[in-house]
Parts: structure tokens; C-alpha cells; sequence
């Protein structure tokens, strides 16, 4: 549903297409808009507020329209995973139903459909949020009588695991000792042991280190190959100061002299990249060498937070610091990602208790 110029009025006008109350699609145009943005808004306001309500409509007809609606309110970053999410895992399913004739039979059957994909419970319960969220949007625009997906509920918590994959401290060693990129080297280094996102560290430049504390508050978004945008992190809890080691730093202190061999260095240059920014898909193709020479399981790049996490929890860090250094927005999230790692080490309670009685 793109926006369109008027060259010889110098105005925008904007043409979509929407479903009728016979459920056929119709095209509608308005025009004369003095700007793009002035266009663009009213073609959201228009398609929300569409007259020929009706609750009949086809579900890929309410997500073209809920989701432009939603394009205006989220950050890039949430945009793209909420449509990821839809266009993946719901709209295969719901795409040719009409929104009054989804039963619960049906969504129940979608709930199998993603619990066959083995899934975490905080992804699927996204996926039912979302659900959720839509046909809230039909119950207020579209007359929808009822909320199946709210009616029938969310996925159970039961039996649920959660899935960290992580690298030992051994499994790391062993990795790191085939880098032999100065660049990637000290990224691998500071995404290990600093738990960093991959978009925090790639946003950081000269300027954010100070003496053994990196400043995190920007995380880098890669809108497509030669597009990127910076933006606030994941969350407030997010913009936080994170102290590294002196092994680290030294790490750091290398790479920048080496970029200081280069014309025009300055501290605005990015740490891991120089002028730009490192792509994210040399980033995993690096890292995938690496792990293929250097004989080791294969992690996602996202995986070396999880592993800085597992790697303080194993040596007695707690809990509460760990989800700080990460940046997470409550300790619960933390719990809820790392407490059967705690559980392990129960029995070193329990040595602990037969020394002190002993």
C-alpha cells in the first residue's frame, strides 16, 4: 500500500485496497496531501477507520491493516520481529479464514501446530500475544464479536525447559585460539566476556570506553545491506555502564592502536569496524569458520551472552549482579532464563552445609 507523488501538483496521494461488506476488494484513493508524512498518516487513519465495518473479513485483509497501524507506534526493531512473527508462524495458518469463523477448535489446533516446532515458552507466548493483540484491534474496529485466541488462552508454562546453548570456558579457550583477525578477535573477546548484544557492541565507538567501563546506550539495527540505523537499547534497564577486565581492555587498548595507523582516526570511528560498522553476515561467517576449524559446536553469535552468563554463574557470581551486567529490565527475566543452571549446583550448597556442621 505505497504512497504516491503528484508531480504536476506537487502533492501525495495514496491508493489502497480494502474489503467490502461483500467481501470483495476495492480500491480506494485519497489525494492532495501537502506532504509525504501528512499522506502516509492519513492512509494509516483511513484503513483504521475504514466505514464498511464488517467481521467477515479475510485474516491476511486484518493484518495488512493492523500492521500498517502498527508501523507508526513500535520501534523499527519491534516492527520487524511482530511481522517476523506474523508472517512466519500465523499467517500460514489463519491467512484464508474469515475472522468471525475461527473457532476454538482452530486455534487450538494452531497452538499444536507451533508446539510441534519446539519452541520456547517466551516465543510462543509472544506468538499468543499477538493473537491476542490482533483481534482486539477486530473487536474494536471490525465488530468482532469475540477474542478466540484470549477465550481459549495462552500456552502452558508446563513442561517447558528453558533452551541455552552456551560454550564452556574450555569450549571458548579453544575457539578463540583460531582467531587470528585482531578485529574479530577482540569482538568474540568482549561479546564473551562482557555479555554485550550483538547491537550494543557494534554501536559502540572510542568515545564510549573509558578507562575499564564501556558505556552502553545505543544498539545498532541493520535495516537491510547498506542501511543502518542506531537506537535506544532493548530497554531502559539496558542503557547501563559495564566494567571489563584488564585482559580485555588490554584487547581494546591493541585494537585502537592499530586503527590509529590509519588516516583520519578519531574516537567517533567504531570500535569494531572503523568507519562502519562490521557486517553482522561476516560477523557469522567468521564466527562459523572459526567454530569448523577450531573443532567446536556451532552457538549463535547471541549465544556468547548466554555464555558470559553461564561462565560467571558457575563461578559463584550472583544472580543479581549478573542480570545487571546484562542489562536486563527485572531480575525475573533472568531467573527465568538461567534458574536451572542454579539448580545445578546444588550439591555445592550441600557440600557446603556438610563443612560447616562437620
Amino acid at each position: 500500500m505505497p504512497i504516491y507523488k503528484d508531480n504536476k501538483r506537487n502533492t501525495w496521494y495514496f491508493r489502497v485496497y480494502v474489503t467490502n461488506k461483500n467481501g470483495i476488494r476495492v480500491q480506494k484513493t485519497k489525494s492532495g496531501f501537502k506532504t509525504k508524512a501528512l499522506c502516509k498518516q492519513a492512509e494509516s487513519n483511513f484503513l483504521i477507520n475504514y466505514e464498511e465495518k464488517n467481521d467477515d473479513i479475510l485474516f491476511l485483509d486484518l493484518y495488512n491493516i493492523y500492521i500498517k497501524s502498527k508501523e507508526q507506534d513500535l520501534k523499527f526493531q519491534s516492527f520487524r520481529s511482530l511481522k517476523n512473527r506474523f508472517e512466519k508462524q500465523i499467517i500460514p495458518f489463519f491467512k484464508d479464514y474469515k475472522i468471525n469463523n475461527i473457532k476454538a477448535v482452530d486455534y487450538i489446533e494452531w497452538k499444536n501446530f507451533i508446539l510441534n516446532k519446539n519452541y520456547s515458552y517466551t516465543y510462543n507466548s509472544s506468538l499468543h500475544q499477538a493473537m491476542v493483540n490482533i483481534l482486539n484491534f477486530a473487536n474494536n474496529f471490525y465488530d468482532l464479536k469475540e477474542n478466540i485466541a484470549q477465550k481459549v488462552g495462552n500456552f502452558s508454562k508446563r513442561n517447558y525447559f528453558p533452551k541455552v546453548n552456551f560454550w564452556t570456558f574450555d569450549e571458548y579457550k579453544q575457539f578463540i585460539s583460531k582467531v587470528d583477525n585482531i578485529i574479530y578477535f577482540s569482538l568474540f573477546e568482549l561479546l564473551y566476556y562482557s555479555g554485550l548484544r550483538l547491537g550494543e557492541a557494534l554501536a559502540l565507538n572510542w568515545n564510549d570506553l573509558d578507562c575499564n567501563t564501556l558505556k552502553v546506550n545505543k544498539t545498532l539495527i541493520r535495516k537491510s545491506i547498506n542501511n543502518s540505523i542506531f537506537n535506544t537499547p532493548k530497554s531502559y534497564s539496558s542503557i547501563r555502564n559495564v566494567k571489563i577486565d584488564n585482559y580485555l581492555l588490554d584487547d581494546l587498548c591493541k585494537l585502537k592502536k592499530y586503527y590509529q595507523n590509519f588516516i583520519g582516526f578519531n574516537n567517533d570511528w567504531f570500535i569494531f569496524g572503523g568507519l562502519y560498522p562490521l557486517s553482522t553476515t561476516t560477523i557469522e561467517r567468521k564466527k562459523n569458520h572459526y567454530c569448523k576449524i577450531a573443532n567446536v559446536k556451532q552457538i549463535r553469535i547471541h549465544d556468547f551472552r548466554h555464555s558470559h552468563a553461564t561462565f560467571l554463574l558457575s563461578k559463584g557470581v550472583p544472580i543479581t549482579v549478573i542480570s545487571k551486567r546484562l542489562g536486563h529490565s527485572n531480575l525475573s527475566m533472568t531467573l527465568n532464563v538461567y534458574s536451572h543452571l542454579i539448580l545445578e549446583d546444588e550439591d555445592k550448597a550441600i557440600d557446603l552445609l556438610n563443612k560447616v556442621k562437620s
